[in-house]
């Protein structure tokens, strides 16, 4: 009873702890909508991220080992005792592999070769894209295998055991911090393996899911109980390239997709079924988050951020163009498919989002002018549907899409404050949200730095600019609010629609591109003041610049006219003259 007292006490604390920075003054401060969505929830055996060391062969129990409780919605699908309890999502499972394995390309074959032989950490670095040769001369990389071989190896040839990169290097913060994440003997998933004792694939179905040719060997030697889930390949996948992309998040979603693509690489080569890789994701993401959070990695993950952003690989004389996942169309697309992998949706679909304690720290460097509180709220508001098989653990963890969290908040919950400081460089300087915004919530830009809204967003608590600058690129980026410069400057490159009336100050400065189109259209009052600042092509004499049902004052400066043009007001729109 002392110890479920205590467990209990240790649960409150953690959870007043993640919402302190959003709680009022007030002894009875009012529940937001952001607290409530930004809650953490234990699982059975407590937070992964206080636990994760646990995950170890003499804790064999959901409530003992976190790992285990993380993953046991598998339990769902299938006993190691009475064998399949869910076929048909357990044969669509295999037919997905079968295919991939039927359908792969020889480029295919080759990569998933190395995602199997390689050091999982050396296989990594494609998703540095540019940056990876840079890294492989100044990390001293090493790998067994530069190039395929001409032949199948020998079933006895041992997995690669070479020094990926020296953590004495140029890079040698970069290095531990990667090495953080995979060489604790609390991030292997063996032990839950071998409780779950599910079989491999190519052992399943050895007739419909065709082997690597160049492993078939190795994979027929392989103990019989060298079992398929989940993978871990895919655990350490994620492991690698979400500390690797906490170091240098320019590369955030790139690394992420790369990780992706290790999981998928499983089951090109026969080797995991779909959802090995779907819970590989979870505990890999776990892992790394609990590595970030460990207090004794703090120095080291802020020395590696600082090594990612040093010459050793910025200023490289080996950085190039190449770049594996350029395309970011692509790289969304193929990492949203290989979170389910296009299976559907089983459990229950209408669970909101939870946000595992501590997975804000994944999005510490890629948006490091959020609070700690939004970036769990941003996590809150990007995850995946629930319903799917495996997925829907009881902290979240399974429906996290990092990739989305990177493009900004999915919803304002509330009124949303953000102060960049572009002194800081990176991300704090310059930043683009491409998620399409909802929710009742609006947004105040504070700061010095430049953010831009990239989607076609319908929140409704509108804009407002204090400072720095907000760009506009879609012709519905400002939601459905109303929209207010105070300080700072307003940018829209595209035609512009404010559904809710328009106010500027004097200090304030609206930038807008002239085309053959109406730049802005305000639907409602509109207050000017400050500066109108002009970009035009294709202007026609009397064209109209600005729409409004109705203005108060005027733009005390006007620049980017062409010499001998003006701007005359009328009652409902501002027009360019010519003469």
């Amino acid at each position: 009873m002392l110890k479920r007292k205590r467990r209990q006490l240790g649960v409150t604390l953690a959870t007043a702890l993640v919402l302190l920075p959003l709680m009022a003054p007030a002894a009875h401060a009012k529940t937001t909508d952001t607290q409530t969505a930004i809650a953490p929830h234990p699982g059975e055996y407590g937070f992964y991220v206080d636990q994760y060391k646990h995950n170890v062969k003499e804790n064999q129990t959901t409530s003992t080992n976190p790992g285990l409780g993380l993953l046991s919605n598998f339990y769902q699908l299938w006993s190691p005792t009475k064998g399949k309890l869910n076929p048909a999502i357990l044969d669509q499972s295999m037919a997905i592999v079968a295919k991939a394995t039927q359908t792969r390309t020889q480029a295919e074959v080759e990569r998933s070769f190395f995602t199997d032989q390689r050091t999982l950490q050396y296989g990594m670095l494609s998703g540095l894209g540019p940056y990876e040769n840079a890294f492989k001369e100044n990390g001293n990389t090493e790998t067994w295998y530069p190039k395929m071989p001409d032949k199948p190896i020998p079933g006895d040839t041992p997995w690669s055991t070479a020094r990926w990169a020296d953590p004495n290097s140029k890079l040698g913060p970069m290095v531990k911090l990667v090495n953080q994440a995979r060489q604790s003997p609390y991030c292997d998933t063996g032990v839950v393996k071998q409780i779950f004792k599910y079989v491999r694939p190519y052992r399943q179905s050895p007739e419909t899911v065709k082997q690597n040719l160049y492993l078939v060997n190795v994979m027929a030697t392989a103990p019989a109980n060298d079992y398929d889930f989940p993978s871990g390949h895919g655990t350490a996948a994620f492991e690698v390239g979400e500390t690797m992309a906490y170091a240098f998040p320019e590369r955030f979603q790139q690394l992420l997709t790369r990780s992706s693509e290790m999981g998928y690489d499983r089951l090109l080569a026969g080797r995991h079924t779909p959802l090995a890789v779907m819970g590989s994701r979870m505990i890999g993401t776990a892992v790394a988050a609990s590595v970030l959070n460990d207090p004794a990695n703090a120095a080291l993950k802020k020395q590696a951020y600082q090594n990612a952003h040093s010459d050793a690989l910025q200023k490289s004389p080996l950085v190039d163009r190449h770049d594996e996942f350029g395309n970011y169309a692509q790289n969304r697309k193929d990492f949203r498919y290989r979170m389910t992998y296009g299976l559907p949706q089983i459990g229950d679909t209408t669970r909101a989002m939870r946000v595992p304690k501590g997975a804000e720290v994944l999005l510490e460097t890629r948006l490091p002018y959020l609070s700690a509180a939004q970036r769990r709220a941003v996590l809150a508001t990007t995850g995946l549907p629930s319903g799917y098989p495996v997925l829907d653990d009881a902290e979240g963890w399974g429906r996290l899409d990092l990739f989305s969290a990177a493009n900004g908040f999915g919803k304002f919950l509330d009124t949303t404050k953000v102060t960049m400081n572009a002194a800081k460089g990176s991300f704090s300087a310059r930043d683009t949200w491409r998620n399409d915004i909802a929710g009742r919530g609006g947004l105040i830009k504070q700061g010095t730095g430049t953010l831009t809204l990239a989607g076609h967003n319908t929140f409704t608590g509108g804009v407002q600019v204090n400072g720095g600058r907000v760009i506009l690129t879609t012709r519905d980026a400002a939601g459905r609010g109303p929209l207010k410069v105070q300080r700072g400057t307003l940018t829209a490159k595209a035609p512009l629609t404010i559904q809710k009336g328009y106010q500027q100050a004097k200090r304030g400065t609206l930038a807008l591109t002239v085309t053959k189109a109406t730049a802005l259209k305000i639907r409602g009052k509109a207050q000017l003041a400050g500066t109108l600042k002009l970009t035009t092509k294709h202007l026609k004499n009397h064209q109209k610049i600005v729409v409004f049902g109705q203005h108060r004052g005027k733009f005390s400066r006007v620049q980017g006219l062409p010499k001998g043009w003006h701007v005359v007001y009328h009652a409902h729109h501002l027009e360019a003259v010519r003469g």
